[in-house]
């Protein structure tokens, strides 16, 4: 028998319909599966967004002491603007500290109301000429431990944030083998369900000249469809996540660089459509590599 797409469609839809609960179990599993590890893309692409915003302004932070003389300050604040690395040095006195944190925190009167204009200490900004010195700026900088209390830039923020987002991100990953596995394994049984509830209709079809492909295509097409499904729902939730999540981080996370543009909507759509494509013909092909011996 030649191949009969339309054949092939009815079929796959009427074993959806003799097996509704097994097809919805299985939709489920795979949605679970893939918004697990959707919600990994959309870790992976924010952290790497934020990572590529810090790094196109790296400065190196240096506080003093607060018993630092200004003489000792201004020692290290010239030695500073002798290092051909350095673009500009700027003195931010602990006065000035205090009166930006204020009005940062200007909607918060409970948290400014009781500070003093010594809160926060002297520090110098450093800005560099090339970002990838910042390592060699803060090192020489060890140097000045007697004046300079501690020394802050971004890329110790960019290896703590790449730390922590890395055992995040393989916890994503082992979550979504395991439901990969699942998955898999309920869509390969719904499709030997249809293979059990059919197999006099199948030993007839092959009996009058059937070929294996005629008799596979329909339960692959059961198996993609439950797929899609799943892969479909799971980019739809995604997708809402992460206008949320972008949305919340406007307000709740203000200095934090989050940007709408750093997941790639088509992108992650695509991911994960071909991924519970990919779970469902699996699925399908091993079930039938075992059952369909009529």
């Amino acid at each position: 028998m030649r191949f009969n797409l339309g054949f092939s469609l009815r079929e796959a839809l009427k074993n959806m319909r003799l097996n509704p609960l097994m097809s919805i179990t299985s939709v489920v599993t795979t949605f679970i599966c893939l918004l697990v590890l959707g919600v990994g893309l959309l870790v992976s692409a924010h952290v790497e967004g934020v990572v590529s915003a810090v790094r196109q302004d790296v400065s190196v932070e240096a506080f003093f002491l607060q018993d630092a003389s200004q003489e000792e300050m201004d020692r290290v604040r010239e030695t500073v603007e002798g290092y051909p690395e350095v673009s500009e040095v700027t003195y931010v006195s602990g006065e000035e500290a205090v009166e930006r944190f204020r009005q940062t925190f200007s909607e918060r009167p409970d948290i400014v109301s009781d500070l003093g204009d010594d809160f926060l200490p002297a520090s110098l900004q450093i800005q560099l000429e090339d970002p990838g010195a910042a390592d060699d700026v803060a090192r020489r900088l060890e140097g000045e431990r007697s004046v300079v209390e501690n020394i802050d830039y971004p890329q110790r923020t960019i290896e703590r944030l790449d730390a922590v987002t890395s055992y995040v991100i393989w916890g994503l990953h082992g979550a979504t083998a395991l439901f990969l596995v699942a998955s898999v394994l309920l869509i390969s049984n719904t499709i030997r369900l249809s293979i059990f509830a059919r197999r006099q209709e199948i030993e007839v079809m092959k009996l009058v000249g059937a070929s294996d492909g005629f008799v596979r295509t329909p339960f692959l097409f059961e198996g993609l469809a439950q797929g899609l499904v799943g892969g479909g729902l799971a980019a739809a939730a995604v997708l809402w996540l992460n206008s949320l999540f972008v949305e919340w981080s406007g307000t709740a996370l203000p200095f934090v660089p989050i940007s709408v543009t750093a997941v790639n909507s088509l992108f992650v759509l695509g991911v994960l459509l071909l991924a519970g494509a990919s779970i469902g013909v699996l699925g399908s092909f091993l079930s039938m590599r075992r059952f369909l011996k009529i």
